[in-house]
């Protein structure tokens, strides 16, 4: 991932700057609304972080170096709504589709019951219910110091 950010450095152009926008490591939420209404709140236990943790690690490597400066930094709520389930998990085994991590079994048994458990909490709710991802996200800009 550095070498990533040392490539990204070199391409900018001279008054060029980087946005940089990931995950924070805590685990995304999943909610159950209807209208204003919270019904349903659970963390995902497929969540890992540990690429958001390692892309920490890289930006303050860079920043330690000289590479960058920090010129701004904040973080913000970030969701993800659908009206279904497998609309909503559709989304995500698009995002994901290059991960090519090994798949623990257990923890895909636990997602796969909490799905199970949203899906028929919206049906009893019926018109109206909306499922999302909910997550703390970091938006950084950074400036190549040169």
């Amino acid at each position: 991932m550095v070498h990533a950010l040392e490539e990204i450095r070199r391409l900018l152009k001279p008054d060029g700057c980087l946005i940089d926008i990931y995950s924070i490591h805590e685990a995304r939420l999943i909610k159950v609304y209807h209208g204003n209404d919270i019904l349903f709140v659970e963390p995902d236990p497929s969540y890992c972080g540990k690429d958001s943790r390692q892309w920490e690690d890289a930006l303050a490597q860079v920043v330690q170096r000289g590479l960058f400066a920090i010129e701004r930094d904040s973080e913000f709520d970030l969701a993800v709504y659908s009206s279904s389930v497998a609309e909503l998990q559709e989304f995500y085994d698009e995002l994901e589709a290059y991960d090519d991590s090994p798949v623990d079994e257990a923890v895909e048994a636990r997602a796969k019951e909490l799905y199970n458990r949203v899906e028929n909490i919206m049906q009893a709710v019926g018109d109206g219910a909306q499922v999302a991802y909910h997550e703390r996200a970091r938006i950084t800009r950074l400036r190549p110091v040169r």
